[in-house]
């Protein structure tokens, strides 16, 4: 008997978690708080509705400790959306009677989910980061703003603070604010800061989206990397501050080298993504952000003999994986219906002209993670909200 894994969230990488492990017989799992996430659409994996951790944590734990009563095996949780982080961290103590799961020490979870400790904690290691700001009154904003250029963004310090009330209307959704004068800066941050006082001002590294590099690995509980990889994305959904839609997966040492230097210094444990931006002005990378968890694109890796999840899983199971090293990748990753809304965008605002997308679709190999002929169900849902997606664009353009 295999123990079971459960993918704690039923977006794209949830759906790889649910779709590669029961390729090996072992039995797959997906839970999310958002009946209507794209996860439940496919065949693959028993999908069921969770409480809302960033809403009631306490629930969603309850929850998951009646769950393993369903098991006679211990499962292996697998976080694979930001809001799952923070519940592991937080309970790691209750939770760890009922499932393997990875579990850096010190509260780092916690850390690195904050947008203001992942920035304090690459300070502290010398990782690279842009010219930061965290607003506690007007006067520490008026000495950013006299320092810096614009334009510059404003965000919060936890994800999920801007996904309710006021602030997700004032927000309008957005991951991120843009701001271009400091007028518009203080504007924005007296508003937001009514209901929360946590706002994080942050200078934009220039250059076009491609310039955005990510760095994969599993780091094992002593802290040595047993597999990893980098990637340049290419273009992202939303354009600018998205997630990625088209990434090029290309080997690149000196990312690799500072991004585990920095895990390393940090003792982490576990599955990352690290975000960089190279900044045109010195030609260095900087932070963008920390993901302490399976990523969307993550699963490519499984293709060229760097399958980080199953790294994880074994290990946790008392295995001992072997460290693989691959410098010879020549692969492109692309979720189909993220992208073909994100080349819109591109071409309508003349970043990115038609033909290059075109020919971005037949540099072989490439990867689908998304619209696959063995999950006609999924495709169906996808291929549906693409249209309605395109004929709202299409609605609203005429309409103005």
């Amino acid at each position: 008997m295999k123990n079971p894994v459960i993918s704690l969230g039923l977006s794209t990488p949830g759906i790889f978690i649910m779709r590669h492990f029961s390729k090996y017989g072992i039995a797959a799992y997906g839970l999310d708080s958002d009946p209507h996430e794209i996860g439940f659409h496919s065949r693959f994996g028993i999908k069921k509705v969770c409480p809302d951790p960033e809403i009631n944590s306490r629930d969603f734990l309850d929850y998951l400790i009646k769950m393993r009563k369903d098991f006679e095996l211990k499962p292996v949780l697998i976080p694979s959306s930001d809001k799952f982080v923070l519940p592991l961290n937080d309970f790691a103590s209750e939770l760890s009677e009922h499932y393997y799961f990875t579990m850096p020490e010190d509260g780092l979870l916690r850390k690195l989910t904050s947008k203001r400790y992942s920035y304090e904690l690459a300070v502290k290691y010398g990782f690279p980061a842009p010219k930061t700001c965290f607003a506690s009154n007007k006067d520490s904003l008026q000495k950013f703003v006299n320092e810096t250029e614009f334009p510059c963004i404003l965000k919060p310090e936890f994800p999920e603070s801007w996904r309710a009330g006021f602030l997700e209307e004032f927000c309008k959704g957005e991951k991120v604010i843009v701001v271009n004068t400091a007028e518009e800066i203080f504007e924005k941050y007296e508003t937001i800061s009514r209901y929360d006082d946590r706002v994080i001002v942050q200078e934009i590294i220039p250059g076009n989206d491609s310039m955005l590099h990510y760095f994969v690995s599993y780091m094992d509980r002593n802290g040595n990397c047993l597999g990893s990889f980098t990637g340049i994305k290419e273009r992202i959904a939303p354009i600018h501050f998205g997630s990625a839609s088209y990434v090029n997966l290309v080997y690149d040492e000196k990312l690799k080298n500072m991004s585990l230097r920095w895990l390393k210094d940090m003792r982490f444990w576990g599955l990352s993504g690290v975000e960089v931006k190279k900044d045109k002005r010195d030609n260095e990378y900087k932070l963008i952000e920390v993901n302490p968890r399976f990523g969307l694109w993550d699963e490519t890796g499984s293709k060229f003999g760097i399958d980080v999840a199953m790294m994880c899983y074994k290990e946790l199971l008392g295995e001992h994986p072997v460290p693989v090293e691959n410098k010879d990748i020549n692969m492109r990753w692309i979720s189909l219906h993220r992208d073909i809304r994100s080349s819109v965008e591109y071409v309508q605002k003349g970043i990115i002209p038609l033909p290059e997308i075109i020919k971005s679709y037949f540099r072989w190999p490439i990867y689908i993670g998304d619209m696959r002929w063995n999950d006609p169900k999924l495709v169906m849902h996808l291929l549906k909200n693409l249209l309605r997606g395109i004929k709202r664009r299409l609605f609203n353009k005429s309409a103005n």
